[in-house]
């Protein structure tokens, strides 16, 4: 389960969730074909007799470069699945990390801006950075993420709907509790008070 889900409140619901565009895969994509490579050439001159020096000790190296290749694109894999970006109805979470995690959460009253960086190669693929800035918690920067315009209609909303609960609830009446009936002690003083005094028949 993800980190978001496990720390939901009772009644507290998922908005939306960021996810981060194709291009956001490419640069390791590429180094990682990039490296196949030395190897597929190894092969090609071997089969064709012209391989130069030891073939063992070229494969060797060939397998290293293919190896740290991969391992770039697992990390990558990695950071990308452990990476959460979510708004809820009352906050914003920014988690990363797998072993350790680091999580920025943002009640949505406390933001105060969110601006957005987008370059014209985002603007043509969809993607770009929300800056957010809040009270008493700095500047937050996101990665790249896609379709960052929804987002922030998103977390918008969001804080929109946020504001106007407490006034809803304000307008709540109140049930009251109705008053204890009387004692008898307190009927039989009220009685008391409210009879004549006994007076001389001369005053009366």
């Amino acid at each position: 389960m993800s980190y978001v889900r496990e720390t939901l409140a009772p009644g507290e619901e998922i908005v939306m969730m960021a996810h981060f565009n194709w291009t956001y895969w490419a640069p390791s994509w590429f180094w990682f074909l990039l490296s196949l490579v030395p190897g597929g050439v190894a092969l090609a001159l071997e089969a064709e007799g012209r391989l130069p020096g030891e073939p063992m000790v070229i494969y060797i190296l060939c397998g290293a470069v293919a190896v740290l290749g991969s391992l770039m694109l697992i990390g990558h894999w990695i950071h990308v699945r452990t990476t959460e970006i979510a708004v809820t109805t009352s906050r914003f979470v920014f988690k990363t990390g797998l072993v350790s995690r680091h999580s920025n959460e943002i009640s949505l009253n406390k933001i105060e801006e969110i601006r957005l960086n987008q370059s014209v190669w985002g603007r043509l693929f969809g993607y770009g950075q929300l800056i957010l800035q809040g009270t008493g918690v700095g500047v937050i920067k996101l990665p790249e993420i896609d379709n960052p315009v929804a987002f922030r209609r998103a977390i918008e909303s969001a804080k929109s709907r946020l504001r106007q609960a407490p006034d809803d609830r304000e307008y709540q009446s109140t049930p009251t509790e109705p008053a204890p009936p009387p004692s008898p002690e307190g009927r039989v003083m009220k009685k008391r008070k409210g009879r004549a005094p006994n007076l001389p028949s001369e005053l009366r």
